[in-house]
């Protein structure tokens, strides 16, 4: 059976998070078949219960952003075989994956699932939020200049106002939060697709999140 059927994968699609134990800035491993495997849990609780059941020294709990984590650390932190045991407890030998292919399954399908959920609450509410010079009512494109990808230009809109304000506050406050109407979103997305440039799904604050092509999400458009 596919990992991606287990409930250690649906709470991470869920819940957006796992949890690490670290010691001296080290993850805790846990020795698995002969192997050294870094341990995830989903559940904080799970992690605690481990390690004080077995007695293992730690420092702290750490929560781990899936989108932070696939965005700033992964490459950082492991190799394309390194393995990890997820909800690994003191009577349950947990799930084995591989962490990089693992992490890459859950940011595609959370992807297709931000996609398929932003264009229902727009055909819902028939409003895009998204960020603009003060006084222009054109949607930015924002971009990073340490990273020369197609990616780290591309245009941040949200489907909430909420979430659009929280982001705005967080990192963008010396820009301007307005909305449109879906049809004059289509429109702008249609422009962004010819140009080959990508679009921000409702990002968090730190700008992480879904960024897909506007090709992509023109596909997806049902307004």
């Amino acid at each position: 059976m596919s990992y991606k059927n287990e409930r250690f994968y649906k709470d991470i699609l869920t819940n957006e998070q796992f949890f690490i134990a670290v010691k001296d800035k080290k993850m805790i491993k846990h020795r698995y078949n002969d192997k050294l495997l870094f341990c995830f849990w989903t559940r904080e609780s799970l992690a605690k219960a481990y390690l004080d059941n077995l007695n293992i020294e730690y420092d702290k709990i750490k929560t781990m952003d899936i989108d932070r984590f696939a965005t700033y650390e992964l490459d950082e932190m492991f190799d394309e075989e390194d393995e990890a045991l997820v909800n690994v407890t003191d009577d349950a030998e947990g799930h084995e994956i591989k962490i990089v292919e693992a992490t890459n399954d859950l940011m595609t399908d959370l992807d297709n699932i931000r996609i398929r959920e932003f264009v229902q609450d727009v055909a819902k509410t028939d409003t895009v939020y998204g960020l603009s010079q003060k006084g222009d009512r054109q949607f930015m494109i924002v971009y990073d200049e340490n990273d020369n990808f197609d990616q780290s230009h591309f245009m941040p809109v949200w489907s909430l106002r909420k979430r659009a304000e929280k982001v705005a506050e967080e990192d963008f406050e010396t820009f301007e939060l307005i909305d449109v109407e879906g049809e004059v979103f289509a429109d702008w997305l249609d422009e962004l697709r010819d140009d080959n440039r990508y679009v921000a799904i409702d990002v968090k604050p730190g700008v992480v999140g879904t960024i897909v092509s506007a090709q992509k999400l023109a596909n997806e458009l049902t307004f």
